[in-house]
């Protein structure tokens, strides 16, 4: 099934509270179809819109430009609140030790990701409301899977790091690193959090 679904099964169990676990091949299959391919899918969509962006306008964002832009579209607005506020839900439970918890978040905000953000937005990310709204839409996508990666490093080490390494192309040279591990987790930024538009 692959290491990171493993690991995310297992930082899911009582294993890390020191319980005991019977170990179930589906719940690992769980794992594997209810974030991991979601995820993926998720990544991939971007990655195919993205090329098709840069292959029509002649060049796409950095991730200074993604991370600068103060997104109008409230399900952008809505998507980077969500994403810090994961961010900031993982250092408070990683912190804690809690590491259990964080599963189950994931699994949540991969599911509104690709679920809500992306299904109900899939007409701007494939360019179909205007060029201003395709680019806000692809750089809200990129900002939130970049952030992802970083954050999700230390629990699915191999999958992020699949993914880093396409991404990492939209990182300025000097900002580039070799792989995603020598990045630092990143800090929330509470600016971007709306808890109206969350609720």
């Amino acid at each position: 099934f692959g290491a990171d679904a493993l690991r995310l099964y297992l930082i899911n169990s009582p294993v890390v509270r020191a319980e005991p676990l019977k170990f179930k091949k589906d719940g690992v299959k769980d794992v594997i179809k209810d974030v991991l391919l979601q995820w993926v899918n998720a990544y991939r969509f971007f990655v195919q819109n993205a090329k098709r962006y840069k292959k029509e306008k002649g060049s796409l964002f950095t991730s200074d430009d993604a991370s600068a832009l103060k997104p109008s579209n409230v399900m952008d607005k809505w998507i980077t609140s969500l994403t810090q506020s994961l961010v900031s839900f993982v250092h408070q439970e990683m912190a804690g030790y809690r590491l259990y918890t964080v599963v189950p978040k994931l699994v949540d905000f991969i599911q509104q990701l690709t679920n809500w953000y992306v299904r109900m937005n899939r007409k701007r990310l494939k360019g179909g409301e205007g060029d201003k709204d395709w680019y806000e839409s692809l750089a809200t996508l990129f900002r939130v899977l970049y952030t992802l990666v970083r954050t999700m490093a230390p629990f699915t080490p191999f999958l992020v790091e699949m993914m880093y390494q396409n991404l990492r192309q939209l990182v300025p040279k000097e900002q580039r690193e070799e792989s995603v591990h020598y990045l630092e987790i990143p800090q929330p930024d509470e600016s971007a959090v709306d808890k109206d538009i969350e609720r």
